[in-house]
């Protein structure tokens, strides 16, 4: 490959205003989920109890580092690389930004400064114009203006080396006219094969890490809503006054459990009092933050304390507490496949991208990517 660093000492030449590789936010944006707790519009009170007695195991979280360790992404991505998955273009377009963030080391001085010209940067001999840097720059927000740049020109210059690579496939280059995302997604299909990983590897993984592999903690709850908006706070005094006295009610009746049902069919403001009050079986992330964090602490048995959410005030029975228990290799088995195929497809699009830059003549941005953080297995 050969890279002509951009020097901001050496005189600036104008680039020209050719928009000929802008790039697709489709294939380049994603957008962040959106984590907001709106009030459900279902009729429900938000509880997010489910009378579906299954439940999902748990998916982990992680953080991407650049060692040889296995690094998972379980978060909407994809869970195995097949032909059909390959073509959706929204995996891909995550895949593509997960592989190009991790190029950005060390580019502090690799492009201008925000207070000169954008230098013009060419990816065998095709412009990457300062017009389409600039509207790209939407796309990769950034701790600073040079950082957004580098992002930006980055992004530019990866989708270029794609679409030349489209264009010299005779299968794919009549279609990047009809449909350029498509185009790249068989491209990528064609040319990024993965390690599936084996059984063996698999149970490796597992002895090494089997604390990951936990059944989340479920409950069966029944609640009694005393509703009153957030905002209402003598209300909600009042409220929590008369929670505590149906409370007592519950706790001092010969029929506890019956009770419960009486005062919920009587007073809660909870679709469910139909059922008693039941919410059947609750797992984490089916409801409010709040009401969660406060049901997931507590014990079997009649809550002593009645529990806030944005909803009112809520007296909460546990019915059953089943806590997370250790998933056996045969259970955890399926989940660490797909983990495993999601980082051998992350990997090897990542030495796609390498073997595309290798072989490029790319002028006026350095790329560089650092073998160390290219996993190959």
């Amino acid at each position: 490959m050969t890279v002509q660093a951009y020097n901001p000492k050496a005189p600036n030449k104008s680039a020209p205003t050719s928009s000929l590789t802008q790039a697709s936010p489709e294939l380049l944006h994603i957008s962040e989920p959106n984590q907001s707790h709106a009030k459900p519009s279902d009729g429900s009170c938000g509880c997010g109890g489910s009378h579906d007695h299954s439940h999902d195991h748990n998916h982990h979280n992680h953080v991407h580092n650049h060692s040889h360790e296995p690094e998972f992404y379980d978060d909407g991505i994809r869970v195995m690389p097949t032909s059909d998955d390959l073509q959706r273009l929204s995996s891909d377009a995550k895949l593509i930004q997960q592989a190009i963030s991790e190029e950005n080391s060390n580019h502090s001085n690799l492009i201008t400064s925000s207070r000169q010209s954008v230098p013009t940067i060419t990816v065998n001999g095709v412009l990457i114009s300062e017009q389409a840097i600039g509207e790209e720059v939407q796309y990769h927000p950034a701790n600073s203006q040079d950082e957004a740049l580098f992002l930006s020109a980055q992004a530019l210059v990866i989708r270029e080396l794609l679409r030349q690579a489209v264009m010299v496939d005779d299968e794919l280059k009549d279609e990047w006219q009809v449909d350029d995302e498509n185009a790249i997604s068989k491209l990528i299909a064609k040319n990024v094969h993965p390690n599936t990983p084996t059984d063996s590897i698999c149970e490796q993984y597992y002895t090494a890490n089997q604390g990951e592999f936990t059944a989340p903690p479920v409950m069966k709850v029944r609640h009694i809503l005393l509703a009153c908006p957030p905002e209402e706070g003598e209300e909600r005094i009042e409220l929590k006054k008369r929670a505590y006295e149906l409370i007592d009610i519950i706790k001092n009746s010969p029929n506890p459990s019956g009770e419960f049902i009486t005062q919920a069919m009587q007073y809660s403001a909870c679709p469910s009092k139909t059922d008693g009050g039941e919410l059947g079986i609750l797992q984490k992330g089916a409801t409010v933050p709040e009401f969660e964090k406060a049901v997931f602490a507590l014990p079997k048995g009649l809550a002593p304390s009645p529990i806030e959410s944005r909803y009112g005030v809520h007296i909460v029975d546990v019915m059953e507490r089943m806590d997370g228990k250790a998933l056996s290799f045969d259970e955890a088995l399926p989940m660490i496949r797909n983990r495993l195929s999601q980082q051998a497809f992350h990997h090897a699009l990542i030495d796609y991208l390498y073997t595309l830059k290798q072989n490029a003549d790319i002028v006026g941005i350095d790329i560089s990517v650092n073998q160390e953080n290219i996993y190959r297995g």
